[in-house]
């Protein structure tokens, strides 16, 4: 269970994203502002920074480095990936309102691990198949995080062009976050299958039972990402449609992660134990 010192630094942590946030969104009507930007990517860094610390100082507490060790382990992992991938991006060629959509789940996510970790501490077996499910499943839902934020840029993006108020060079093109949608998308459908089977080997071999409705949710997310994964093969679903469905999926995605962080029993996405 977090101590009451790594939970502060990780509420630390939740500050700077929230701060950030709000700079990032100011900086919509100031977008020339050098100040903004550089305190807005400050405080990114430092949450980011301060959320990794979090993760060195539980381990060593706990004296176990393997990641998604725990709930509160999952949970903070997820938020540093999808905090670690916004920063890259924004570092590196800036998507505007990028930040907008993915620090508020960062910090849903680090707040869900301070809540978990003291009401709900869910610690996870020993077992490579165990750890490889864990890994992969909140793996597979960061990339899906990215996919549904570059697909609601995208349905935002092309209804501005129909409307001829484009966001400019920022916002990036349409091409640009479809490739960037297709990408995550992949990578998400790949890590998922792969908790899919290791969850399925797991419940089989140790006889373990789950909820219908967490297994239904999980294996819809599966059917709705392979749908867009074809995507390129069959223009009916490719750009807006794709886009709106890599929305789809990742709710579905969101609500197996929550159903299985609250049915306890190690926290399993794929139908693990309960």
């Amino acid at each position: 269970m977090p101590t009451p010192g790594q939970l502060a630094l990780l509420f630390a942590a939740v500050a700077c994203f929230v701060l950030g946030g709000g700079l990032s969104v100011a900086r919509a009507w100031r977008p020339a502002s050098a100040p903004l930007r550089v305190a807005s990517k400050s405080s990114l860094y430092w949450g980011l920074a301060l959320s990794a610390g979090v993760l060195v100082w539980h381990g060593v507490r706990t004296g176990r480095w393997v990641p998604m060790g725990d709930n509160f382990d999952a949970l903070v992992w997820l938020a540093v990936l999808l905090a670690g991938f916004t920063a890259y991006v924004q570092g590196t060629r800036p998507l505007a309102a990028l930040d907008w959509l993915l620090m508020p789940v960062v910090i849903v996510l680090l707040v869900g691990a301070a809540v978990l970790g003291r009401t709900n501490y869910q610690p996870y077996g020993d077992r490579t198949v165990r750890y490889t499910h864990y890994l992969t499943s909140f793996a597979a839902a960061a990339a899906f995080a990215v996919a549904a934020a570059a697909g609601v840029m995208y349905v935002w993006q092309a209804d501005r062009l129909r409307r001829r108020r484009s966001l400019g060079g920022s916002a990036g093109s349409l091409e640009r976050l479809e490739r960037l949608t297709m990408t995550a998308v992949t990578l998400g459908f790949a890590l998922l299958t792969v908790g899919i089977v290791t969850g399925a080997f797991e419940m089989v071999r140790r006889g373990l039972t789950t909820t219908p409705w967490k297994v239904g949710l999980t294996v819809s997310g599966w059917v709705v990402y392979a749908v867009v994964l074809h995507a390129p093969i069959n223009p009916v679903f490719r750009g807006r449609r794709a886009a709106i469905l890599s929305v789809v999926g990742f709710v579905l995605m969101a609500g197996a992660v929550a159903a299985a962080q609250l049915a306890g029993g190690g926290g399993a996405v794929a139908g693990g134990a309960r």
